[in-house]
């Protein structure tokens, strides 16, 4: 039986969907880039037994993929790198957009019978006069703030392009994942962390999607056994603002949510002031001040529909991550 190759066994969706495949009995391989995260998860105690191979590769480099390629029928891209700080930049290109382009170069090589490639939700903004983003929508390079969000922007040009070519590709947008075992390696993750060390002073009035990670894993395999070709599906839940986030957390935790909801321009000259104080980095900073201006609300009915994607609870499984953080 050919087996089902999973890039970023590291990542939250990527352990996670190792797990999901796992409960199927199915032959999995993972790859994990050895710069991609400190944080290492291991695969392989999940299950005494599992026929699962797992592997260090260099994502830029193009034999150790074609290598780990071969012998698989359906390759899971979940792989990228997160980071905001000016010193990755050229990590950030070199993982998700060169590394993207690696592996789809070796699965075209390969022949795989498909692609679910696990892109960002960032890339989905909703057009002038809509508060919902959809599959339809999409967003211009000049309007990203960060090199994060413009490696992955790149990364899905490539992802087009070798659509084009004839790779089957599946493009999957996962929402804000929830759920234990991120710590603080996202930005909701670090929020949630600051969260419970009481370290947060006020908050942005924003929003965003909530799904549960295992749902996210479960869409992934839902995607590759339903999800149409050359297709594009949001894997959302919840549209939630921010303060309905801060009170569910002091429900949860019995530690008190800050009550002033600061504005955009204030939370951007705080920023820099610090940076005149303490020397950081507050250019990145306001960067993603400046992503999170909009709510990041999306319509996750296509997935609903097509996919069957399930829909549990978003806050248990905010409640089991921060159990896991106080803990």
């Amino acid at each position: 039986m050919k087996h089902f190759l999973v890039t970023g066994s590291q990542t939250l969706v990527g352990y996670n969907l190792i797990e999901e495949l796992s409960k199927q009995g199915l032959p999995i391989r993972a790859t994990h880039h050895f710069k991609s995260s400190s944080k290492k998860r291991s695969s392989d105690f999940l299950i005494e037994g599992l026929d699962l191979e797992t592997r260090h590769v260099d994502i830029t480099n193009k034999e150790d993929l074609y290598q780990a390629v071969q012998g698989c029928s359906i390759v899971f891209h979940t792989e990228h790198y997160y980071s905001l700080e000016k010193k990755d930049r050229s990590l950030l290109y070199q993982i998700n957009q060169k590394g993207t382009q690696n592996l789809l170069e070796a699965a075209f090589q390969a022949g795989v019978d498909k692609v679910i490639y696990v892109s960002a939700m960032e890339l989905l903004r909703p057009a002038p006069g809509k508060e919902i983003a959809n599959e339809n929508d999409g967003v211009a390079l000049e309007d990203l703030k960060t090199d994060y969000e413009k490696s992955r922007y790149l990364a899905e040009r490539k992802v087009i392009e070798y659509r084009q070519k004839g790779l089957p590709i599946i493009i999957v947008y996962p929402t804000v994942c929830v759920g234990p075992g991120q710590g603080d390696e996202n930005p909701f993750g670090h929020f949630i962390q600051r969260y419970l060390q009481k370290k947060l002073l006020f908050y942005l009035d924003t929003g965003f999607n909530l799904i549960d990670v295992k749902d996210v894993a479960k869409g992934c395999i839902l995607t590759a056994k339903r999800g149409q070709i050359g297709g594009r599906y949001i894997l959302g839940n919840k549209n939630v603002y921010m303060l309905e986030i801060l009170q569910q957390l002091e429900k949860m935790t019995h530690i008190k949510y800050p009550k002033m909801a600061l504005p955009f321009f204030l939370a951007k000259a705080s920023n820099s002031l610090l940076r005149n104080i303490f020397q950081r980095r507050a250019g990145f900073q306001n960067n993603l001040l400046e992503t999170l201006r909009k709510p990041f609300f999306y319509d996750t009915s296509l997935a609903r529909k097509e996919l069957g994607l399930p829909q549990s609870d978003p806050w248990k499984a905010l409640q089991k991550q921060v159990s896991a953080g106080v803990s």
